[in-house]
């Protein structure tokens, strides 16, 4: 017997039979929509809060972790949509969270947010990169070089470089090649991304990555 329960009853049912009747009852609906239906309903009744708990998940739906992520991913494309502006939200509290790391001139980013992973790999693509995600699925690795075009592309393109610059002096960074061009947008996001790989790959001397994450938000949204 199932010891599943949910807080609000009502609206749960309610919102069940509107989609489910939506073309009437049931038409359209195969086992797999049905199972994607609930899912998400159990995750608008916060029952289960995806992606930390996909575990809690797993042990109360008896299914595998491969599936409950497919339906995680399926119930997002269908009822959970959100848009570009919202991922790059979404994008920098990754970033803030520390779910990075660098290997040598690969970053790897650790999405596990399934849409906000599609959001990438398209901003990825965009720019003519490539992204490898054939060891985990949640792991999302790229060269440093692709990630600064996606952060060229990502960023607003109206943003005055002195504001950015006025961040870095707040957040403490120090400029230790005084040859460099900081007088342009591209020098200026090329010293961004030196600061955000080591921050990455925890060196000595790197800017915390709580503020990488706030020069990012300036990046991004001015």
């Amino acid at each position: 017997m199932s010891n599943i329960s949910v807080q609000d009853p009502a609206n749960f049912s309610k919102r069940f039979l509107d989609e489910y009747c939506k073309n009437g009852l049931g038409s359209g609906f195969s086992k797999r929509d049905v199972d994607v239906l609930v899912f998400f309903l159990l995750l608008k009744d916060k029952r289960y809060k995806l992606p930390e708990g996909i575990f809690k998940a797993c042990r109360e739906l008896k299914l595998s972790e491969t599936k409950v992520r497919q339906l995680y991913q399926d119930a997002q494309l269908r009822y959970m949509q959100y848009d570009e502006e919202e991922a790059k939200k979404r994008f920098i509290a990754v970033v803030e969270s520390g779910a990075i790391e660098k290997k040598g001139e690969k970053l790897t980013f650790t999405i596990r947010e399934p849409l906000l992973r599609q959001y990438f790999e398209e901003w990825v693509a965009k720019e003519n990169g490539f992204t490898d995600t054939s060891f985990n699925k949640n792991l999302v690795t790229l060269s440093v070089e692709t990630f600064y075009r996606v952060l060229d592309y990502i960023a607003n393109p109206d943003l005055p470089i002195d504001k950015i610059k006025r961040q870095l002096d707040e957040e403490g960074y120090v400029e230790s090649d005084k040859s460099r061009n900081t007088n342009s947008r591209e020098g200026l996001l090329r010293l961004f991304l030196e600061e955000f790989a080591k921050s990455a790959g925890r060196e000595a001397g790197a800017l915390s990555i709580n503020a990488v994450g706030r020069v990012l938000r300036l990046i991004i949204f001015g």
